[in-house]
């Protein structure tokens, strides 16, 4: 046809293509499985994340826990040995 013949066409009414009877397939994602699996996985990581910071909380508190007793252990030997310092004269001093 010639642009001329489509233009004429074009003007006239014409009634509308009739509507399919059915409805059209679905498409295949058109179900809950992929979101579904996508939750489970997330829910698997962030599991897995959770482990991870609590095992590195723990590491943490257990290598201050160990700090604290080697200070303590420091200050505690140096008490001692002031005190032996001052116990070994004295425990000389008064020999039976």
């Amino acid at each position: 046809m010639t642009p001329r013949e489509d233009k004429e066409r074009s003007g006239k009414e014409t009634a509308p293509p009739k509507l399919p009877e059915t409805n059209p397939p679905s498409f295949p994602g058109s179900d809950y499985s992929f979101t579904l699996q996508a939750v489970f996985e997330m829910q698997g990581t962030l599991g897995k994340l959770t482990q991870a910071v609590e095992n590195l909380t723990v590491s943490k508190v257990i290598y201050a826990a160990g700090a604290v007793l080697t200070v303590l252990g420091i200050i505690g030997g140096w008490l001692i040995g002031k005190i032996w310092e001052l116990l070994i004269p004295y425990l000389q001093a008064h020999k039976p």
